[in-house]
């Protein structure tokens, strides 16, 4: 740190003699904060955490601390143990050396992390806590004991407990504890702040209820996804008072609206099939009429549409494709790009949004994934990319800027992956307190590696399924105002200096952790990265199955008139499956898959042929196969093709499409040929005009007689028994009257 060093000298000792005059201070029975009777310590204390007690935080007051200003802990206490803690005590431990690398705060913040400590507070709990007991305490901690020799200092701070117990009658031992940070600033400055952007996404909740037909479950889905009270709603809640870019997934303005009775637009395959005319396409956010997820989706758009002026909006492609696992893929670019062009409705429902920026849900970027990113962004444009800092070439060992530029010039903002997990564990089930004082912590330590340098800057992306609560994110963004070392900036300002920086020198794409000259081995030692959940259940045969069970939608669609809502609302579930949201809910991708083929097999099997057994006594003649439709609705363009097992049979010609009304039955005569007898199984295949198969397959089998072999065989017969009667008559009959010899002799005389 820069200072005089006869000022510091001055300071210090003077800081010594209050902390002195403290420890000499009497304990207050009446439970106001009381100083430490002890001198203070250079003992090394660590923290206590699955120990028998539990200390939880819930504010921190203020969370900067300034010469003249006391610091207030509040928080609570919990008997984990089995036993009671007898005389329960509550202590405040503040080191008067402040941490001096980002490397040193994410170590203390870990509960094996090690600093020399004083105990500058303490307070009661009571004469005793019962196992499974809760006690609340606040402790104040004045301004005199706490260092101000530095303009600017980061010191560890422990509140821990101790007590007795009837298995321990020692106080020598904390029983739990929770480590924190307190930043101080001096009355001096002496660094030149650092500009900070934030950048939150909007996406949509991976529920796989949200997507199929209209039902009352799917819209309590919607309801829970974007209405009050949502996820959603509780970002914009507490993100809105601040200067936050909001990256919104269109997919989250509701679902596609059906297309006009009588429109065959193709809607674009999310597998880069046939895709549509953007002017008859269905767009998201397109609900129409009334109901609960119409309210839902038209309040949410009116809110982001009053909350516009006060923000940047950006707009990811449709259903934030996971962009990460589809570039490799051999399909992958066709997927994106047909996304990409897919129909947005957020212009007009909310106003202009900031299109073309890539964000790969790992952070990571290289010289292909930037080749495959501009294949990729052809049509729109890829005006840069958002990314993880620690994937950057590092070449000084300090923390670089947010706005970078890659080696093949493309625009980049750099978010800082630390701070940006530290951020996405704002939750109600987080210690917002805990969290916010590390991010002050980490700040102000990255303010340290470079104090008087200019110009610097630093972004924070929150994860996406980011789950801030508001009155924790209240808190976080208060605290972040007190902090004098941070001002405010937007992604817009990043991306211009982003564009007019150099191209990076070394190629991207080597996974660097940004340190401190001061830092240690243990920096390393990092929790898993929020902003890339999981790995991607995309492959390229999943992106096959996604082809095919679109085209089977649509190929079932296509036999009726009325099918329009169930080709755009099928079509649409398929095109969420590339989403990045699935990566750590594979359940919801494959309930989703599921769910379709069984809509597709629903509506199929009930277009059907009759199985039957038929026998044919002809060389030529026609066969006659009963069709079925069980559907309300009629159907056109039906395919039937009859393939017999064996060559015995021949089907001269296939018949035509078949028109079938509903609920009801025709029959389909095909003109066959027999070339020999026997017992012929016939499979009859209905298909739609696309191919996709109808209903399960029939069999018919069909009893072959040609009459080229039998019928000699029975007029052979005939004729052998017609030879055999004469003979038989004839014999039966004897001679005739002319030819006995009487009546010849007779015939003569006469």
């Amino acid at each position: 740190m820069i200072g005089n060093q006869n000022r510091k000298q001055v300071r210090r000792l003077a800081a010594c003699a209050a902390l002195l005059a403290v420890s000499v201070t009497p304990t207050v029975a009446s439970g106001r904060p009381a100083m430490a009777q002890s001198t203070v310590t250079a003992a090394t204390t660590a923290s206590a955490a699955s120990g028998p007690a539990s200390v939880t935080l819930t504010s921190i007051t203020p969370a900067v601390a300034v010469p003249t200003a006391p610091v207030t802990f509040s928080g609570t206490v919990r008997n984990n143990g089995s036993v009671r803690i007898d005389a329960p005590m509550v202590r405040a431990l503040i080191g008067d050396r402040g941490l001096t690398s980002r490397v040193a705060v994410s170590d203390w913040a870990t509960p094996a992390g090690k600093q020399p400590l004083a105990e500058v507070a303490r307070t009661p709990l009571g004469p005793s806590l019962a196992p499974g007991a809760v006690a609340t305490f606040t402790l104040i901690v004045p301004a005199t004991v706490i260092s101000h020799l530095e303009s600017f200092a980061v010191l560890p701070v422990n509140v821990d407990v101790v007590g007795t117990s009837p298995a321990a009658t020692s106080q020598d031992g904390a029983l739990g504890g929770q480590h924190t940070f307190l930043p101080t600033l001096s009355s001096f400055k002496e660094y030149e702040p650092i500009s900070i952007a934030w950048l939150v996404p909007l996406a949509l909740d991976p529920d796989p209820a949200l997507h199929g037909m209209d039902s009352a479950a799917r819209d309590a889905a919607w309801t829970k996804a974007i209405g009050a009270g949502s996820r959603l709603d509780r970002v914009i809640t507490g993100t809105d008072s601040t200067k936050v870019t909001w990256a919104i997934d269109p997919a989250v303005l509701g679902p596609p609206a059906a297309l006009p009775a009588g429109d065959t637009s193709t809607t674009p395959s999310p597998t880069g099939g046939p895709t549509a005319d953007p002017s008859t396409s269905p767009a998201q956010g397109g609900v129409t009429g009334t109901g609960p997820v119409t309210e839902a989706a038209t309040a949410l758009a009116s809110r982001l549409r009053a909350a516009a002026p006060r923000h940047t909006l950006w707009s990811f492609p449709y259903a934030d494709p996971d962009l990460a696992a589809l570039l490799p893929l051999p399909s992958g670019k066709s997927a994106v790009q047909a996304l990409i062009s897919h129909p947005s409705a957020v212009d007009a429902a909310i106003g202009p949004t900031t299109k073309g920026i890539a964000w790969p849900v790992d952070g990571r970027l290289g010289a292909l994934r930037e080749t495959q990113l501009r294949a990729a962004y052809s049509s729109t444009g890829l005006a840069a990319a958002v990314i993880s800092a620690a994937t950057l070439s590092n070449h000084t060992g300090f923390t670089d800027n947010a706005s970078r530029k890659s080696t093949g010039g493309l625009p980049l903002l750099a978010y800082d992956q630390a701070l940006s997990r530290t951020f996405g564990q704002t939750s109600a089930a987080a210690s917002g307190a805990i969290t916010i004082q590390q991010f002050l912590a980490d700040t102000m330590a990255l303010l340290g590696e470079r104090p008087g340098t200019p110009n610097r800057s630093v972004m924070v992306a929150a994860p996406r399924m980011f789950d801030g609560d508001p009155s924790v994110l209240a808190s976080y963004f208060a605290a972040i105002a007190q902090a004098k070392w941070l001002t405010p900036t937007s992604t817009d300002l990043l991306l211009a200096a982003a564009g007019a920086a150099a191209p990076e020198a070394l190629p991207a794409g080597t996974n660097v952790t940004p340190r401190t000259p001061t830092s240690s081995p243990s920096a390393s030692k990092s929790a898993p990265d929020q902003l890339s959940p999981g790995t991607s259940p995309l492959s390229q045969a999943s992106l096959r199955q996604i082809s095919r069970t679109t085209s089977a939608v649509e190929g079932v669609a296509s036999i009726s008139n009325d099918a329009q809502q169930f080709t755009v609302r099928w079509t649409d579930a398929q095109q969420q499956l590339p989403s990045s949201r699935w990566r750590a809910h594979k359940g919801g991708f494959a309930a989703i898959e599921a769910a379709t083929q069984a809509a597709v097999t629903a509506v199929s099997r009930q277009v059907h042929v009759v199985p039957s057994s038929v026998n044919f006594f002809a060389d030529r003649g026609v066969l006659q196969v009963t069709v079925v439709n069980d559907l309300a609705v009629p159907v056109h363009d039906v395919r039937l093709t009859l393939i017999p097992g064996q060559s015995r049979l021949r089907i001269d010609q296939q018949p035509g499409p078949l028109r079938i009304g509903a609920k009801s039955r025709t029959n389909v005569k095909l003109n066959v040929t027999a070339t020999a007898a026997g017992l012929v199984p016939v499979v009859a295949v209905l298909t739609t005009a696309n191919g996709t198969s109808l209903g399960q397959n029939a069999r018919v089998n069909v009893r072959v007689q040609p009459t080229s072999t039998w019928i000699y065989w029975v007029l052979g017969g005939l004729a052998t028994i017609i030879l055999v009667l004469g003979v038989y008559r004839s014999l039966r009959r004897g001679p005739t009257r002319a030819s006995r010899p009487a009546a010849q002799e007779l015939s003569l005389h006469d």
